[in-house]
């Protein structure tokens, strides 16, 4: 029985698996999340994999309860090659944990030449050619931080009364195409940004295969906050929920305590 567990910037996505089994998930607050409650405790894990991006602190939190619990941990760090990945990152290991995990997740899927989008915290867009070769990626802020930035940054966006539901359940892209308020405008600007630096990472990725005319990768899109950006993607794209803990849970096939 295996722990997989990815520590974001704003949720903490977990799963306890067996053989081919998902036996138990869930999803924490990375902000709220306590060193008194780890609410997988109550499986009889024997290892664990772990992709943290989050803080220092909460990375020796989780170190030291798995060692007080006995169980084996791998904290993932991206190699220069491994797991059907070559890493072409400067240097490899400071490629992001989760970004590396989603790549072989995606690698084993078989799609082909593909560009791995996560919309979360911040938007990442990878370059994946269908041999596992990531040729590097984009980063930018994601809906919740660019609209953040907006209302911080403009005296009269401060005080536009925005939608009070997250914005990451907010269709934003859905809305009319003209839109005739602040909210919307700042929705649609959000979304068309969103989306041209995934067309930018296509054309990047059609020049890096040769220039080719009609060879448009496929698109991967996972993160939390993709239903802000989804319906404005054109070409093949395939969605998956929980890509990294995916990726994890190949890692771990291949790692042996």
């Amino acid at each position: 029985m295996i722990l997989l567990v990815d520590v974001g910037n704003t949720r903490i996505k977990w799963q306890v698996r067996h053989e081919e089994a998902l036996l138990a998930c869930g999803v924490e607050s990375t902000a709220d999340f306590s060193a008194q409650a780890w609410p997988w405790e109550t499986w009889p894990c024997t290892r664990a994999v772990v992709s943290s991006v989050a803080s220092a602190t909460l990375g020796q939190q989780l170190q030291a309860r798995f060692a007080y619990l006995g169980v084996p941990c791998f904290w993932l760090l991206p190699p220069a090659q491994g797991f059907g990945i070559v890493n072409a990152y400067e240097p490899p290991h400071t490629l992001g944990p989760d970004r590396f995990a989603a790549l072989v997740a995606a690698q084993r899927l078989g799609l082909g030449h593909c560009l791995v989008v996560s919309v979360g915290t911040a938007l990442t867009v990878d370059m994946l050619t269908a041999q596992g070769c990531f040729l590097g990626g984009a980063i930018a802020p994601g809906p919740v931080l660019m609209r953040t930035a907006l209302a911080q940054g403009t005296a009269r966006m401060a005080q536009v009364p925005f939608a009070q539901v997250p914005f990451t359940q907010v269709p934003f892209a859905l809305a009319p195409q003209m839109p005739v308020d602040t909210d919307r405008a700042v929705g649609q600007g959000i979304a068309l940004a969103l989306r041209g630096v995934v067309e930018g990472m296509h054309e990047r990725m059609r020049d890096a295969l040769g220039g080719v005319e009609g060879t448009r990768p496929v698109t991967l899109l996972t993160g939390g906050a993709r239903a802000v950006l989804r319906p404005f993607l054109s070409g093949e794209v395939h969605e998956v929920d929980d890509l990294v803990l995916d990726g994890l849970a190949w890692i771990a096939k291949e790692w042996v305590c």
